[in-house]
């Protein structure tokens, strides 16, 4: 069964989470023509300095430093595709954590996309704890998405609701379940051939509503061989509003990596 994963040079998240990276495909290896499964994906490695992100699911531990992962992506047919990646902390000593992202997009019209998702993240050696419980961030949702794309452009607004989720709104833990998130995929190709990446959420445990958090990721990816690119970026995670426990905390990323496409 196909994996897809989501790029690498951008910040992976205290939870794991779809990273957008525009990669335009002129021709599409699908399952449903072909009668085989075709990857498309990459392998990468990443260095996150400076880096003010914590290592473990309950925001404890050295700040994340190395991300290693893969990701895929499989056009199962002409309107559908699967995607899945996985990212792999390490703060410079110890492997500290692992996150999984998989999510199925359906187009329903041309520029009406339905999407199944589902995040994980597990700690490796370390428990988080969350009310003196173990845990691990785990959450599933459906949502859409109106994606406009030309030549070397994409725009996507989209918004997803959750359900059973145990991940929570403020970056302190102490808000309530997450309900909904909002956001914008901006991508475009410059000059010799250039990515930009850019994506925005807005978190909220409540709906419709605008939020109680956001992050933002920016990557800039440089091809320099047709296996080889070059990754540099930066994501911030911030609360919008002040915690129950009167906290307002931000984290923030600069990323230095590569990757291999494939």
């Amino acid at each position: 069964m196909s994996i897809v994963i989501l790029y690498f040079s951008l910040p992976a998240w205290v939870s794991g989470y779809e990273i957008f990276i525009y990669r335009p495909f002129k021709e599409k290896d699908v399952l449903s023509r072909q009668s085989k499964i075709v990857p498309h994906g990459d392998l990468f490695a990443q260095l996150q300095s400076p880096s003010t992100f914590p290592s473990f699911n309950d925001l404890s531990g050295e700040p994340d430093r190395w991300n290693f992962g893969f990701r895929d992506i499989i056009f199962l047919t002409d309107s559908t595709k699967f995607l899945a990646q996985l990212v792999v902390h390490d703060d410079s000593r110890n492997r500290t954590k692992f996150d999984w992202h998989f999510s199925l997009r359906q187009s329903l019209f041309d520029n009406l996309v339905l999407i199944f998702g589902h995040d994980s993240d597990h700690d490796s050696d370390h428990v988080s704890l969350d009310n003196g419980k173990p845990f691990y961030t785990n959450r599933n949702y459906v949502g859409f998405g109106l994606p406009i794309e030309g030549a070397n452009f994409y725009i996507e607004p989209f918004t997803w609701f959750f359900h059973h989720t145990n991940q929570r709104v403020h970056l302190d833990l102490s808000g309530d379940k997450l309900r909904q998130e909002l956001g914008l995929r901006l991508g475009a190709i410059v000059a010799e051939k250039v990515a930009l990446s850019f994506q925005i959420f807005s978190q909220t445990e409540h709906y419709f509503y605008l939020g109680q958090a956001y992050w933002i990721d920016f990557l800039i990816r440089i091809p320099v061989a047709n296996w080889l690119e070059l990754s540099l970026g930066t994501s911030l995670w911030k609360d919008l509003e002040t915690s129950p426990l009167g906290n307002r905390q931000k984290f923030y990323k600069f990323i230095w990596g590569l990757a291999l496409p494939f």
